[in-house]
C-alpha cells in the first residue's frame, strides 16, 4: 500500500487521546448505604464485567475512528498492475499541439478543441491536489511554470492556433527536464497531437526512468493539399533594369493529379507574371515567373496559388533590394588594368575604382577588391582585409612577375586559400572548365568542345591543402583560376600574369570577371521561416548607443528585436515574437517571413504505427480511443485502488458504534 500524502500519517498520534481518556477515567462515584449487601455481590460483579467490555469497545471504536480519519487524509492507494504510483506528490505536464494542422475538423469541432477537452479530462482525473504544466508548440517562457487545476482550466481557454511546429522528441525532452526540477514522486506527461509524420520522430523520444509518458492521438484525416513548397530567385545581383526569375516549387500531396494550377507573382502589390502547372499526385512541379526591376530600392514580392480547405501555405513572401551599384576596387601599383577598366568602367551596375595603394576606407565601400600585381602588403592591412573577407567580401589575387609578398601569402593561408609557389616558364593551354561553378550559372546552354581555351606563357604553381574549387584547370593539372570560400566571403586566385595570357581577348573573360563582381555582394536571404531560431543577417549596422530600430508590420506590431554583433555583421535573433506570415520592416530593410511547410503534407501515423514505435519502452504508453471518458480510464490506470472513501466509511461506522455503546451503558 502507498500513500499520496504520507506526511498525514503523523495524525495517527491522535490515537493517544482516546487511550489517555480510557486509562484516566475521572468518573466520580457516589456511595449508597445498604443494610445488607450480600444479595447484591453477585449482581455487582456481573455488571462490572459488562461495563469493562463496553468501555473497551468504546475505546476500540474511538481508536478506529481516529486511525481511519488519519489514513483517509494520507490517501492510501493499492497500485494496480499497470500503475506506477509512488508515495509523494504528483505533477502532470500536458502538451497540446496547436499547430495549423490542428485546425482540421473533428467530431467535437476542430482538432484543437478536442485536444483541449482531453486536457480538461486529464485534470479531472488527477484532481485538485496535483500540479500541472500546460505546454504548446509555442514553448513560451511563461509556459515553464506550475499551475493549479483551476489555473490550468483557465489557460486552456486561451490556447489558439500557432504557426510554430515542434518535433515531439523536442517536446518530450522539455517536459522531462521540467518535471525533474519538481522533485515529485509521480510524474505524468501527456502528448496530445494529430501525430503528423513530419513531426512525429517517436524513435528519438528521450528516456526517463521516473516519468510516465502517455501519447494521446487524435483522429487526423489525410487529405489533399496543394501548396508552394520552396522559392528560389535566380539572379546573381539585383539592379535597375535587371531581370529576376522567381522559381516556385508547387507540391501536390493529394491522391489526385492537379491540372492547370494557377501560380501568380505579385511585386509591390502589382501582378507581374502568371503561370500554370500540372502536378501529378504526390509530386511537385516548378513554376517560372520572371520580372524586371524597374526602380531602385526595396521590393516586396509574393507568389500565390489557390487551394482549399488548407490555405495558410498558398502564399510565399519574399523581399529584395537593388542596393545601388556594386563597388569594385582594383589596387595596382603600376597602372590601371585596361581589360578590367573596359569591362567595369562603362557598366551602370558597377562602381569601378582604381587605387595605387590599398585603403581600408575604400575597401570597406567595395564588394570586390582586386589585388593586381601587388608588390607589398603591410601586416596591419592583412589583418583587417582578412576580417573583411570573412565578413562577406570577395578578394581577387593576381600575382606580379616578382611573385607575391610573404604577407599576402600569409593572408591567403589564413583564409584557407592556396598560396602562390614557384613560377613555371612553360606555355600551356587550359584543358577543363567547371561549368557548374556559380561564375557560369546560366552562361552556357551546354558544354561545347569547340570552345576556345585560354593559353598562358607561364604560370605559378599553388601550394597548401586548401579546400578549393578549380574553375579553370591547365593541361598539367594545375589551377589557372580557383575559388576558396572564406567565412561569408570568397577568395579568387589567378595564377598567371595578364600580359602572359590571351584570356582577356576571349569571350570567356567577360562572364568570368563580370560574375565575380555580381556575386561579390552578399545576397541577403529573400525570405525566412517563422519559428526558425537561426540569426538573421541585417544589411545595415545600427548604432549600439542609440535607440534600436523596431520591427513593424505597418499596422499594430511594434517590436524591439534582439540585435547582436558578430564578425563585423549585425545579427537579429527572434524568440518567437512574430506569428504571422508577411513582410516586416526594420529600419530601411524589408524582411519576408513565411509559415513552415513541415505540416503541409497531411500524412498521419496510424495507431499501429505509433504503438510499434513506442513498443518495448516502459515509460511510454499509447492511449487507445474508446467510448469511456478519458478521466475514468486514467483513474483506473494511474490511480490504482484509492481507499480514502473506505477509510471515511469505517470512521463513520466506528463513531456510530461508539454512540450505540455509550447509550447502552447509560441505559444499564
Amino acid at each position: 500500500m502507498l500513500f499520496s500524502h504520507p506526511a498525514m500519517l503523523w495524525g495517527l498520534l491522535a490515537i493517544l487521546v482516546p487511550v489517555a481518556i480510557h486509562l484516566f477515567n475521572f468518573r466520580r462515584y457516589r456511595k449508597v448505604y445498604f443494610s445488607n449487601v450480600d444479595e447484591l455481590a453477585d449482581l455487582l460483579t456481573e455488571s462490572r464485567r459488562r461495563s469493562n467490555v463496553r468501555r473497551w469497545l468504546v475505546l476500540a471504536c474511538r481508536v478506529l475512528a481516529v486511525a481511519m480519519l488519519a489514513l483517509a487524509f494520507a490517501g492510501p492507494v493499492i497500485p494496480s498492475r499497470e500503475s506506477a504510483v509512488r508515495s509523494g506528490s504528483t505533477v502532470v505536464s500536458i502538451y497540446i499541439d496547436n499547430s495549423f494542422s490542428m485546425e482540421a475538423a473533428s467530431r467535437d469541432g476542430s482538432q484543437l478543441a478536442a485536444a483541449c477537452d482531453k486536457a480538461r479530462q486529464i485534470a479531472a482525473a488527477y484532481g485538485a491536489g496535483g500540479r500541472y504544466q500546460l505546454i504548446t508548440s509555442d514553448m513560451k517562457g511563461s509556459e515553464m511554470r506550475w499551475l493549479s487545476r483551476d489555473e490550468l482550466l483557465s489557460a486552456l481557454d486561451e490556447v489558439e492556433p500557432s504557426p510554430a511546429v515542434r518535433q515531439l522528441a523536442e517536446v518530450a525532452e522539455r517536459q522531462s527536464s521540467f518535471m525533474a526540477q519538481s522533485g515529485a514522486a509521480n510524474r505524468h506527461a501527456f502528448l496530445i497531437s494529430d501525430f503528423q509524420r513530419s513531426t512525429s520522430d517517436l524513435t528519438q523520444l528521450p528516456s526517463d526512468s521516473i516519468a510516465n509518458f502517455t501519447l494521446v492521438p487524435l483522429d487526423g484525416a489525410a487529405g489533399d493539399n496543394i501548396f508552394i513548397d520552396t522559392l528560389r530567385l535566380d539572379a546573381p545581383a539585383y539592379f535597375v533594369g535587371g531581370s529576376v526569375v522567381v522559381e516556385a516549387t508547387v507540391a501536390n500531396c493529394g491522391s489526385h493529379d492537379a491540372e492547370k494550377v494557377p501560380v501568380r507573382l505579385y511585386v509591390d502589390g502589382r501582378e507581374r507574371a502568371i503561370a500554370t502547372v500540372d502536378i501529378p499526385a504526390g509530386s511537385t512541379a516548378k513554376a517560372t515567373l520572371p520580372f524586371k526591376i524597374e526602380q531602385e530600392g526595396w521590393h516586396e514580392g509574393m507568389v500565390q496559388t489557390e487551394d482549399y480547405p488548407v490555405t495558410y501555405d498558398d502564399s510565399y513572401y519574399f523581399a529584395l533590394n537593388t542596393g545601388g551599384r556594386i563597388g569594385v576596387l582594383e589596387v595596382d601599383g603600376r597602372e590601371v588594368s585596361a581589360p578590367l577598366q573596359r569591362l567595369f568602367a562603362s557598366d551602370s551596375a558597377i562602381d569601378y575604382r582604381h587605387a595605387s595603394q590599398l585603403s581600408q576606407q575604400q575597401a570597406m565601400e567595395a564588394s570586390l577588391v582586386i589585388l593586381n600585381g601587388l608588390r607589398q602588403l603591410p601586416s596591419g592591412d592583412a589583418a583587417w582585409l582578412a576580417e573583411w573577407v570573412e565578413g562577406g567580401g570577395s578578394l581577387l589575387v593576381i600575382p606580379s612577375a616578382e611573385g607575391v609578398p610573404a604577407e599576402l601569402n600569409n593572408l591567403l593561408q589564413r583564409l584557407t586559400a592556396p598560396t602562390v609557389g614557384r613560377w613555371v616558364a612553360r606555355q600551356s593551354t587550359a584543358s577543363t572548365i567547371d561549368y557548374a561553378s556559380s561564375l557560369y550559372s546560366g552562361v552556357f546552354g551546354g558544354r561545347s568542345d569547340d570552345m576556345e581555351m585560354p593559353t598562358v606563357r607561364g604560370h605559378y604553381l599553388t601550394t597548401g591543402q586548401a579546400v578549393r574549387q578549380s574553375v579553370i584547370t591547365l593541361a598539367d593539372g594545375s589551377d589557372l583560376l580557383s575559388i576558396t570560400p572564406a567565412g561569408e566571403g570568397r577568395v579568387y586566385l589567378f595564377t598567371t600574369l595578364p600580359e602572359l595570357t590571351d584570356f582577356p581577348s576571349q569571350a570567356l573573360f567577360v562572364p568570368t570577371f563580370y560574375n565575380m563582381a555580381l556575386y561579390s555582394r552578399p545576397m541577403p536571404a529573400p525570405c525566412h521561416t517563422l519559428g526558425d531560431p537561426s540569426p538573421i543577417v541585417l544589411q545595415t549596422r545600427y548604432d549600439d548607443g542609440g535607440r534600436p530600430p523596431e520591427i513593424t508590420d505597418g499596422a499594430e506590431l511594434h517590436l524591439i528585436p534582439d540585435l547582436r554583433s558578430a564578425g563585423g555583421r549585425q545579427l537579429m535573433v527572434l524568440h518567437g515574437e512574430l506569428t504571422k506570415a508577411g513582410i516586416y520592416t526594420i529600419g530601411q530593410e524589408r524582411l519576408a517571413f513565411n509559415y513552415s511547410r513541415r505540416e503541409s503534407r497531411l500524412e498521419f501515423l496510424s495507431q499501429s504505427e505509433i504503438a510499434e514505435a513506442v513498443g518495448g519502452r516502459k515509460e511510454y504508453s499509447l492511449l487507445q480511443p474508446g467510448e469511456r471518458p478519458l478521466d475514468q480510464v486514467l483513474r483506473e490506470r494511474d490511480g490504482g485502488h484509492r481507499l480514502w472513501r473506505l477509510c471515511l466509511l469505517l470512521a463513520l461506522l466506528a463513531l456510530a458504534a461508539e454512540t450505540v455503546a455509550l447509550k447502552l451503558d447509560k441505559t444499564k
